[in-house]
């Protein structure tokens, strides 16, 4: 098949099917004498074609976008050493862009409902559990620690194993129930 009918085929310009011809997205499927195999042809068109880029009408090529402030003049005709504004250019695809974009909606998606989260009380700050923590384990040693201290006078006096025992039971446990009883506020 003609490039022009393999054009028309494909619903592009001549100009689109020569286009990618000469930048190899046609690969294998040309024959020597230039003629195009129309089932290859579509197969590497589809494989090598990016479609998250617009295409222009009348050559099936990609627009370009200018980025904001920089000149509209084509890379060939810019001055030199001024920067090229084109993004690919600077290696950015459009499917990096795509890739970016999405993850950047990810994120503020995340962070919305850890947002929603927060504000509907099922989540609080790290800050305010680390300081939770850290009175409740004051509170745990001082308690503890405060047991020789009241228990240490009656246990001199006692001789009993089991009534030794049973002092320090009682002790403990009333120590673990003001702890229970403090952690419920």
């Amino acid at each position: 098949m003609s490039q022009r009918a393999y054009a028309a085929r494909r619903g592009v310009s001549h100009k689109a099917v020569q286009k990618a011809i000469a930048a190899g997205r046609l690969a294998g499927a040309v024959r020597a004498d230039g003629k195009i195999d129309p089932a290859a042809a579509d197969r590497a068109w589809a494989a090598n074609t990016d479609v998250t880029k617009s295409r222009n009408s009348v050559s099936g090529d990609p627009k370009r976008r200018r980025v904001p402030g920089t000149p509209s003049l084509p890379a060939s005709s810019r001055p030199e050493g001024e920067a090229a504004s084109d993004p690919g250019a600077l290696g950015v695809s459009d499917r990096g862009y795509t890739a970016a974009r999405a993850m950047r909606e990810a994120f503020a998606a995340k962070t919305a409902k850890l947002e929603y989260e927060r504000l509907s009380g099922k989540l609080i700050e790290a800050d305010e559990v680390r300081r939770g923590a850290f009175e409740t384990g004051r509170r745990v040693r001082d308690t503890i620690l405060s047991i020789p201290d009241r228990l240490s006078p009656i246990l001199a006096g006692l001789t009993d194993v089991n009534e030794i025992h049973r002092a320090l039971t009682i002790e403990l446990r009333a120590a673990l129930e003001a702890l229970s009883h403090d952690r419920r506020r």
